[in-house]
């Protein structure tokens, strides 16, 4: 019977440490792949102790009006109204179901979702990681696909994707 000595790992193949995500930026729009980040979130929230960010992006009805406006068309500051109500109600709904133990704080933002993720992100420079939804049309806005593209190739700091599995 031979016994084999294993060698010293060399300095690039140290054991590997557990990453700790502990402040996490979830980009919420009610659409099941936003709901998904969210758990994801949640789970890291519990395991990890993170706080937890949920921003909301909603159009800016009143910036984009002069390149839609036309005679009747609706009043953009009743839209942009209706639409911050509609984010306000999808954090309550999503704050209501979040567990009690952890951190939570929300924002709301206007403006192109892409860019207002990477905005948050910078300005409060104080996350790990962002997560969203890898697609995902909601009642608030749309965190489409383009969205996931442009975050993961403009966030300065780690960004999650969550796809839905095989069944969906």
């Amino acid at each position: 019977m031979s016994t084999q000595v294993a060698e010293p790992l060399p300095a690039a193949a140290q054991a590997l440490d557990e990453l700790h995500l502990r402040r996490l930026l979830v980009a919420v729009d009610g659409s099941a792949a936003s709901e998904l980040a969210l758990r994801a979130a949640v789970t890291a929230g519990h395991t990890d102790h993170a706080a937890i960010t949920l921003l909301v992006v909603v159009p800016d009805m009143i910036a984009e009006a002069s390149r839609w406006a036309l005679a009747g068309a609706p009043d953009p500051a009743q839209m942009q109204s209706e639409a911050d109500a509609e984010a306000e109600r999808l954090l309550r709904d999503i704050l209501a179901r979040m567990p009690g133990d952890l951190p939570i704080k929300t924002r709301i933002r206007r403006g192109k979702p892409g860019p207002e993720i990477c905005a948050q992100a910078q300005e409060c420079g104080e996350y790990d990681a962002i997560l969203l939804g890898a697609r995902g049309v909601g009642r608030v806005g749309a965190l489409t696909g383009s969205v996931s593209s442009y975050v993961l190739h403009h966030a300065r700091t780690s960004v999650i994707v969550v796809h839905p599995g095989a069944d969906g």
